[in-house]
């Protein structure tokens, strides 16, 4: 009779050639749509239709862009001026085309506000805003609040702004379009905001506050730009309420995540949204793009970098949810109604939108904290009640005399996923670590080469640990206490979640919520195959029927190997197939009934149902499986090396386990890390610390990874081999690249300082500390000239970057003036009022519409009241509500904004008198010029000449070039 030979299992056994194959499959079906999602905005439909559904011209919406973006058009630059001319002008074109004779266009030049920007800072600010009126139907009864349209159309004074903000701006053009033509009516009275001086402390939307329409409006979606392109992602939103609106969205995206890093002020910069919620208690959304950060606030923020897919993107999204607030007539959001309710959202996939309120995830999470375990506990019971818990049994149970000591070795791989666990993520946090020590701003350009590294580095180390493990271990649980350990990190997360949520009510972790799930009901599965299972004493009733054992004849238990020097008897042959009474010590695949092999005692001299066998198993090829021209034999076995009561357990479960564990954690997951990922990529150039950047990119790559860990010690070694190189590579490529490029060029810092007295100047350039003293050294004439005095040190400004200084080219930022008449101020003493010491300070400039008063430290802690005045007399300045007559704090600086050119302002201080004081307020005054056209800044220019390609140049602050001129009370001073 020949021996037995191997024969093909079925495709969708727990086998390493399909277990390899579908999880492969399922990650890869997974990542590439998500990456998809991630970079690549979605294709408007056909203009012409659009033009028919709708009644928008998104090619001629693409076109005003174009208008809007010819030149950098910071609020203090004559280009602000066109820019707004041209906006007011297309309003009113396109309410003339669609006939509304309802709709209104108001030019606000007359609010003037005073507020406190800083704890120490005061900002006096004049509107410049326009604000397009759309009275809607107002069938309903009562009042419901009408809603706010916002974007702000002036640029930063290094930048065209097509994203921040203009791609904002031609989308509230065409959501007025499509909101005055006849049919599309809304029911609410609308309000397009069209704010000027956003990039100078959101001043504008500050002084729509003081507007008299800004107390109708309720509901509202403001339009902002953070980045240079792609999509446009829900930033944050004040509620659950006003958050279902987006939902109506075809193409949502974005995560409440981005929300609570905000709110925790793990994100400083701010957007119009804050001025909304906080200053007018109103409920609405931010809509923003945020990616490439390179580019913004650059030369490089312009169309050429964005599409008209992105444009589409923001508008399609916009109108939807607008739609939505327009015509929605319910009392929701009347102030003081109630209903307002923190939420938890994220897109699917970028067509589906989830919204929930953090109450009900809170709800959520302390039921599956609490109720899961139990059940899970449940489990544990029923299956030692059934004598079926094989997981934690040591030996058999036995009714009759006992037999020598049985293993079946159920706990073993208890403790080798949590190693497997433990190592990997070492080695992953371990390699960022390194990376950010070693070459940290390598993730400014290359954030997927970091990402596959890690990834990389966990499979391979995960696997290998696992596999060593299988081989001088191998067990049949190894699935299941994976599995198990995966769901106690995943409720270790959700409670941190719930203590987020009821603490800090944040609810950016939800994704716990949905690891959780997945990875508990993946485990009950895996607790339900155990029931399939014989009960443990099953196997002391097959000794008795077995040939009794000399007392040196241990029987292994484990997987009986083929034995090539023997033969079936034709009895064997035609035995009946394994059944519930069939003798354990029996080999029923291979042997006759009672022959014994591979004698191997344990270190105890017991019979082990978990050790492996002496003789080979299986034959050198692991996809195969010894057997018998018997299907129902070859069927019935286990897999090699594992305990032999392994075999009853179901074989095709693990496609079940995998179908639950994998796909919604990582769905969920990943696209937290795609978009954290990439938000934080080139924050380094702001000054923020790298290490907190690579240390998210571990912690995801662990988790969207740790579904795979119980599949993998089934894997074939290929490849884990290929992800090796991958690893070394990409590692080497980390650790040694240059970290820019043209198109992710290094952001550094541009301001120029003159003193006006002497006409004295210095060029300040800002940047990393690594780079940015080679940048200037090797690169600007100006800075290796003779007598340069280049100087470099941190900066005061943005922390964790470094300043460096030195002469540059003499700016013409006043033509035909030299720098002595570019400004003046005049600092005269008006007595004393009601206990009070007042001083005047005239501040006048040329060419200019923008100064600040910067008082010495000691003067401005005794500084009790500010009032501006216009010297004309035309216009009266408004404080805002929250200005009292006492401000409560010291005045270090106040910020001066004009709407009018070289007109100037009066600044009247009240102060105690004292020690400090008795000779009057004492400091500088700084004027600013931001318009950067004409090539009148000649250091500017200068440096885009000569910059690297790698390197880019932005704004330092609101002033390009800034004039100081030094005051003190009771002497005038012109110059």
């Amino acid at each position: 009779m020949p021996t037995c030979g191997p024969c093909k299992v079925s495709f969708l056994h727990f086998r390493p050639f399909p277990v390899t194959i579908f999880t492969v499959i399922i990650y890869l079906a997974l990542f590439i749509p998500l990456l998809i999602i991630h970079y690549v905005p979605p294709t408007p439909p056909p203009n012409a239709s659009l033009k028919e559904s709708i009644g928008v011209d998104l090619e001629d919406t693409w076109r005003t862009l174009a208008a809007i973006t010819k030149k950098y058009h910071p609020y203090n630059s004559r280009a602000n001026d066109h820019v707004r001319s041209f906006l007011v002008d297309k309003v009113n074109q396109i309410i003339e085309k669609n006939g509304n004779n309802k709709s209104e266009v108001i030019e606000d030049n007359y609010v003037n506000v005073l507020y406190t920007g800083r704890t120490t800072v005061k900002i006096y600010f004049e509107s410049l805003n326009v604000i397009v009126k759309v009275q809607g139907s107002g069938d309903f009864e009562g009042v419901v609040g009408d809603v706010l349209v916002n974007a702000h159309y002036d640029s930063v004074s290094t930048a065209p702004g097509a994203t921040d903000d203009g791609v904002a701006v031609v989308t509230v053009l065409g959501l007025i379009d499509y909101f005055t033509q006849p049919n599309n009516t809304p029911r609410r009275d609308m309000y397009f905001l069209l704010n000027n001086g956003e990039e100078d402390y959101l001043n504008g939307a500050m002084a729509f506050t003081e507007h008299p329409l800004a107390k109708n409006c309720r509901i509202f979606l403001n339009l902002e730009g953070a980045g240079a392109g792609g999509r446009a992602t829900l930033f944050r939103s004040t509620d659950a309420e006003v958050t279902k609106f987006f939902k109506r969205a075809k193409y949502p995206f974005g995560s409440s995540l981005s929300g609570d890093a905000f709110k925790q002020g793990f994100i400083r910069s701010q957007t119009d949204y804050i001025i909304f919620d906080g200053e007018l208690g109103m409920r609405g959304l931010d809509l923003a793009f945020w990616q490439p950060r390179a580019r913004y606030h650059t030369q490089w923020d312009s169309m050429a970098f964005t599409s008209i897919n992105s444009l589409w993107h923001m508008f399609e999204t916009s109108l939807s949810s607008l739609v939505g607030m327009a015509h929605d007539g319910s009392y929701t959001f009347v102030q003081g109604s109630g209903r307002k309710h923190t939420g938890v959202w994220f897109d699917m996939f970028g067509r589906g939108f989830a919204i929930f309120q953090i109450a009900d995830t809170f709800i959520w999470s302390i039921c599956l904290l609490t109720i899961t375990p139990f059940f899970i506990f449940g489990l544990f019971y029923l299956l030692a009640s059934s004598d079926k818990l094989y997981l934690l049994a040591s030996s058999p149970k036995s009714n009759g005399p006992l037999p020598p000591k049985l293993e079946l070795a159920g706990c073993k791989g208890f403790w080798r996923p949590f190693v497997a666990i433990l190592f990997s993520t070492s080695a992953v946090v371990g390699t960022a670590l390194l990376i950010a020590k070693v070459n940290p701003m390598i993730m400014y350009s290359s954030q997927e080469a970091i990402w596959v590294c890690l990834i990389s580095l966990w499979i391979v180390t995960s696997w290998f640990s696992l596999k060593i493990a299988n081989w001088w271990r191998p067990s049949a649980t190894a699935r299941t206490w994976s599995i198990g350990w995966i769901s106690f990190i995943a409720w270790l997360l959700l409670v941190l979640n719930a203590v987020a949520e009821d603490r800090l009510d944040v609810g950016g972790m939800y994704f716990t919520i949905f690891y959780y799930m997945a990875t508990a009901l993946a485990l009950v599965f895996s607790l339900l195959d155990l029931f399939f299972l014989p009960p443990t004493s099953h196997i002391y009733d097959s000794i008795a029927h077995a040939d009794p054992l000399e007392d040196d004849d241990h029987r292994s238990l484990i997987a009986p190997s083929v034995d090539h020097t023997n033969t079936l008897s034709p009895d064997d042959e035609e035995s009946e197939p394994p059944n519930e009474q069939t003798s354990l010590l029996r080999d029923s695949s291979n042997l006759g009934r009672g022959r014994h092999i591979g004698r191997r005692p344990n270190s105890h001299g017991s019979l082990s149902i978990g050790a492996a066998s002496s003789l080979p198993t299986i034959e050198n090829n692991e996809d195969d499986e010894p057997s018998c021209s018997s299907t129902t034999l070859c069927a019935s076995r286990q897999y090699p090396g594992e305990q032999y009561w392994s075999r009853y357990l179901p074989r095709y479960t693990w496609l079940l386990q995998a179908i639950i564990l994998i796909p919604v954690p990582v769905i969920i997951t990943a696209q937290i890390a795609l978009i954290v990922g990439t938000s934080i990529a080139q924050t380094g150039a702001d000054g923020n610390n790298p290490i907190t950047a690579y240390i998210l990119y571990a912690v995801f790559t662990i988790l969207i990874l740790l579904p795979l860990q119980p599949f993998l010690h089934r894997w074939t070694r290929h490849i884990p081999l290929f992800l090796f190189f991958v690893f070394v590579g990409t590692l080497l490529y980390l650790l040694l690249a240059f970290p820019f490029s043209w198109n992710n060029p290094l952001k550094v810092y541009f301001a120029q300082t003159v003193d006006l007295r002497t006409g004295e100047n210095r060029v300040h350039l800002v940047g990393v500390n690594k780079y940015i003293k080679s940048i200037v050294e090797e690169n600007i004439p100006s800075a290796w000239a003779p007598g340069a005095d280049l100087v470099c040190k941190d900066d005061p400004l943005r922390l964790g970057l470094q300043r460096c200084s030195w002469p540059g080219k003499m700016p013409n930022v006043v033509p035909g003036y030299e720098s002595k008449k570019w400004a003046s101020v005049n600092a005269t003493s008006l007595g004393e009022k009601d206990g009070l010491k007042r001083a005047k300070l005239e501040v006048r400039a040329k060419n200019t519409r923008a100064c600040r008063v910067n008082f010495e430290k000691n003067i401005g802690k005794w500084i009790k009241n500010v009032d501006i005045f216009d010297p004309t007399g035309k216009g009266k300045t408004v404080k805002h509500k929250s200005e009292g007559k006492d401000f409560g704090g010291p005045v270090q600086q106040i910020r001066l904004w004009s709407r009018e050119w070289g007109r100037g302002w009066d600044v009247v201080v009240e102060y105690e008198q004292n020690e400090d004081t008795k000779a009057g307020p004492v400091g500088v005054v700084e004027c600013l010029w931001s318009d950067a056209n004409d090539g009148g800044i000649k250091a500017l220019e200068e440096i885009k000449s000569y910059l690297p390609q790698w390197a880019v140049v932005s704004k330092l602050e609101d002033g390009l070039v800034i004039g100081e001129i030094p005051f003190a009370t009771e002497k005038v001073k012109e110059i």
